[in-house]
């Protein structure tokens, strides 16, 4: 993340998780802070090819075919160049909304190192874990 005086640059990276094709229900949600584009990439391609292993074949797949190709060379240049990049799967009964953008954060003052929220019953460790070496 780049510094300067009290904020940093980085990039904010979500996955929402519904319950149902049509999105209305959040099942779950969890976040991540990244120092860089790179990184907003691999977390979110390291989640879907977990996620994706419990869906059908040829979502799985798809979203794998996707991981592999150009399009994440290119996710990461959208997010170098501000803008916001996402992958979507469709589990059956569930549908999965991954997203990356760039953003600023404030930098903690005591230095020490922050845990990005997340929803403390899940138990979901990697998207949900501490900031990659702190924001401050």
């Amino acid at each position: 993340m780049t510094e300067r005086g009290l904020v940093s640059s980085g990039y904010w990276c979500e996955r929402y998780v519904y319950s149902s094709g049509d999105a209305e229900a959040v099942a779950s949600w969890v976040s991540a802070a990244v120092r860089t584009p790179d990184a907003a990439v691999r977390r979110i391609a390291d989640d879907a090819r977990e996620v994706s292993a419990g869906c059908a074949p040829y979502e799985r797949d798809r979203v794998r075919r996707l991981l592999d190709r150009p399009e994440a060379t290119e996710a990461a240049l959208a997010l170098r160049l501000g803008a916001a990049c996402g992958l979507t799967l469709d589990c059956g009964a569930t549908w999965v909304e991954w997203s990356a953008q760039p953003a600023r954060f404030l930098r903690l003052a005591s230095g020490t190192e922050a845990v990005c929220p997340r929803r403390a019953d899940t138990g979901e460790e990697g998207f949900g874990a501490p900031l990659d070496a702190g924001v401050g």
